[in-house]
């Protein structure tokens, strides 16, 4: 990741002014240590890289002129991932790493077995900034999509080919035309009844990702990859 690379949720027009505030305003001038006239870039997640200049710097924000912009098409395909709520630490993992791999859109929902059954806003905004923050390291120019359901049976669904972890299937995640439609249990995994809704709501399809047992988010990442690379991205 570039050090002089931040976020802002706004459009980037070449000659625009505008201001970066909160945390990035925090990372540009406490952590980066940026100043006055130093040329830094601004990637609001829609694609855009825009190169800027400092004018000033004030107590909570800092005034920014913007000098060239250029648009990035998406590296991969879109890709989906349905995940059942983990562990908070666990989740964060998921989205920093997901983020990391290519996720489109994250669709969160707390399963009969999750120990976490909600998220509070002050959650929400952080799993949204591990998520920027991942999206500056990793060099992309997309920000992933945050979705909440309460639970699974009300989740709201994209287009996609859908499959979940599921230990007793016997197949593997098969390579089909994007985009793939991911959905990932908790730590006890998915109760009898979702496995049933997956098979007859969403039409998802069972699949084996490891010999072994994996963790929820170690399932993430090992399917995401492997959608990931299916999809012709890697």
């Amino acid at each position: 990741m570039p050090s002089n690379r931040f976020y802002i949720k706004e459009p980037l027009q070449k000659g625009k002014e505008l201001y970066l505030e909160e945390e990035e305003f925090y990372h540009l001038v406490k952590v980066m240590r940026q100043k006055e006239e130093n040329l830094i870039e601004l990637v609001n997640g829609e694609n855009r890289l825009a190169k800027a200049k400092i004018i000033s710097i004030e107590k909570k924000k800092a005034k920014l002129l913007i000098y060239a912009t250029n648009f990035f098409k998406p590296a991969l395909p879109p890709l989906f991932l349905a995940q059942a709520f983990p562990k908070l630490v666990h989740l964060e993992w998921t989205i920093q790493k997901g983020t990391e791999l290519g996720v489109s859109a994250f669709y969160l929902f707390p399963s009969e077995r999750s120990e976490k059954k909600e998220l509070n806003s002050h959650q929400k905004k952080r799993l949204f900034q591990i998520a920027v923050n991942a999206m500056k390291q990793c060099g992309r120019f997309d920000l992933p999509t945050f979705h909440f359901a309460p639970n699974l049976e009300k989740l709201t669904l994209p287009k996609g080919t859908p499959f979940f972890g599921d230990l007793k299937a016997k197949k593997p995640l098969p390579k089909v035309a994007p985009p793939y439609l991911l959905f990932i249990g908790p730590e006890k995994g998915f109760s009898e009844k979702e496995t049933l809704q997956l098979k007859t709501m969403f039409k998802a399809e069972g699949i084996w990702l490891h010999p072994y047992t994996l963790r929820s988010e170690t399932a993430s990442i090992a399917a995401v990859y492997l959608a990931a690379f299916y999809s012709g991205g890697l």
